[in-house]
Formats: C-alpha cells, structure tokens, sequence
C-alpha cells in the first residue's frame, strides 16, 4: 500500500508521522510555534512533513483542532491557536507539496485510527475522547464517521459544565484552573505516592465521569476510546471515573460500555494519513 503522511496539529505540540499500511514508519514532532501565527504555524507543518517527505508519499492527511470544510480545505476556529480563524490550509499547503492533501478535525481522525487501525476495531458505536490541552470528540455511528456540518459533531468539551465548560474540567485546563498546576507535574507527584496529587487526579476522573453520562445519554456507545497525554494517567482516575458513571440511571447502557485508552499513542496520526486513503 502507498505511503502517506500524516499530520496531528495541537496547541503545544505538531506532530508527523510516515505511513504505510497504517504502520507508523517513521515520526518527527516540534513545539507549536508560542506566537500562534499563521504563518509560522503552517511553516512549522511545512517543515517537518519535508523531513519525512519521500517521492512515493501518496498525500498528506492533517488533523487540526477546529471546524473544518472537508471539501475546500478551510480550517475555522482553531483552539489553542487564536491565530487560524479562517484558513485555507489546503491551499496554503498545496503550494508545498503536489499531491492529495485531506484535512479534518484530529478528534475525528483519532476516532477513524482506534476505529481502522487501533484497539476499538470490535465496536460499531464508539466515541473517541481526546484529553490533552483542550477536550475534543469524534464520533463512529455503525461503523462510520459522523462529522456533522463542518466537522462539528463531538465537540463536548464546550457544553456547559458548572461554571465553565466541561474542557475547563476534563483537560489538561482542569489542573492549571484549579490549581496552578500542570497536569504533568501532578501526575509526577501522583506515581511518587503523594495523596493530594492522587485526590486531585480522583477529583478528574469524576468530573470526566459527569462529560462520559452525558454522552451516555446522547449516544449510548458501545465504548469510549480516551487519547491524548492525560489518557496516559488512566491508572491514576478510572476508579473515580468509574464512580460516578455508575450513578447513570440506566444501568443496562453502563454495565455494558467499555472505556479504555487507546493503546498506540500515534493512532490520531495514523488516522489523520488514513484520510487520504479513505477521500
């Protein structure tokens, strides 16, 4: 099978991997660029897929944290990157690189990589949660993508949530906001024994239980795929988790979902290439 790139565009890193048959062959990540800029973002993007650039590659999928136009390439609304409200990234791109260029939200392309290539192959209905700097969603209905009217489906991060948002409770925004913390240092503290590190990852987990019933109530899935850094910490607040989504008054729909994290950290790349195969 031809190889391809992909591209996982997130508000601290920018990653790209070389695939072929949904095999991550070789990989390359720098920091997204601190200004947030457009231009120095879609140069960082430019750069690291010429490093891996081959004259075989078929095309280049990329995965952005936004609402996207699949059809012309158009990237709205970015988080994290205030920079890309309205861009036309395909086109930006296309002046770089001759070949096929597809462009989605990275929730949805983690959500096609677990689906196609990675540990939730078994489930017709799932929905991918990716937990990083913000909280985004994709969504599979029997078998298939559902993205919505531009890429929009799965965005439960932004419902309102306490005095928030559910991102400002189910992300890495959750330790900082309350407090002052990054969930990396926190999670050192945590694996070193120190209870009130452990009491604030327990904390996390019930609140990410509260986001998972919703979706519960909406999509009744068969599982629910977590990626992205925090999902690394699963150990530290499936207990609490598991808590509270055992609160959900239909007990048929939760005794029978399975929530897990993803086992290969490189799905969403995997499944941003996957987009060139599957347009």
């Amino acid at each position: 099978m031809e190889k391809v790139i992909g591209v996982d565009v997130g508000g601290t890193k920018i990653s790209a991997g070389l695939i072929q048959n949904g095999v991550l062959l070789q990989t390359q990540t720098l920091p997204t660029p601190q200004n947030g800029e457009q231009k120095a973002v879609i140069d960082t993007i430019v750069h690291l897929v010429s490093i891996l650039w081959q004259d075989e590659v078929a095309g280049i999928g990329i995965g952005v944290p936004g609402l996207v136009d699949t059809k012309k390439g158009i990237v709205h609304d970015v988080m994290n990157i205030p920079s890309f409200k309205s861009v036309s990234l395909q086109a930006e791109l296309s002046t770089h690189f001759d070949k096929p260029i597809a462009i989605n939200n990275d929730a949805n392309c983690f959500a096609l990589g677990t689906k196609n290539f990675g540990n939730g192959k078994e489930f017709n209905n799932l929905v991918a949660l990716t937990l990083g700097t913000g909280m985004g969603g994709g969504i599979v209905v029997r078998g298939k993508l559902h993205e919505g009217l531009g890429c929009g489906a799965g965005e439960f991060g932004y419902i309102p949530y306490r005095d928030g948002i559910f991102e400002h409770y189910c992300s890495g925004q959750f330790f900082q906001r309350q407090y002052n913390m990054r969930g990396e240092e926190v999670s050192a503290l945590a694996v070193q024994g120190d209870d009130r590190a452990k009491t604030i990852f327990s904390e996390f987990g019930s609140h990410l239980g509260e986001a998972i019933k919703l979706i519960a109530h909406v999509f009744a899935p068969e599982a629910i795929m977590l990626g992205g850094s925090i999902s690394q910490n699963f150990s530290l607040f499936e207990e609490s988790m598991w808590k509270n989504i055992h609160l959900f008054p239909y007990s048929h729909v939760v005794d029978n979902l399975k929530v897990f994290p993803a086992t290969d950290p490189n799905i969403a790349l995997i499944g941003a290439a996957s987009l060139v195969l599957s347009n």
